[in-house]
């Protein structure tokens, strides 16, 4: 009985391996896929951790123009302290 019982299964898992499978990638879209990951300057482009890489290059995209404000900001104050300490120096 369990010869007969084993075999039905054994077809069955052998059946959702196969169905499981993939096909082939089509190679102009393996050749687009590099391309995209070049450009990224990655290996691959496609990761388990792809929406935490989105994420860091939206924040590196973004850099420049919080730094660009931040170095605003910081000429602003060494004006404002630059003026206030030739004011207060004169005591």
């Amino acid at each position: 009985m369990f010869v007969a019982a084993r075999l039905p299964l054994a077809a069955f898992a052998l059946s959702m391996l196969v169905a499981c499978g993939s096909s082939t990638p089509d190679p102009q879209d393996d050749a687009a896929s590099q391309a995209k990951a070049r450009e990224l300057g990655r290996d691959t482009d496609e990761t388990v951790l792809d929406d935490m890489i989105q994420t860091q290059d939206r924040a590196r995209a973004v850099e420049d123009v919080t730094m660009g404000a931040k170095r605003d900001l910081d000429e602003a104050i060494d004006a404002q302290t630059g003026d206030a300490g030739d004011e207060s120096g004169g005591n």
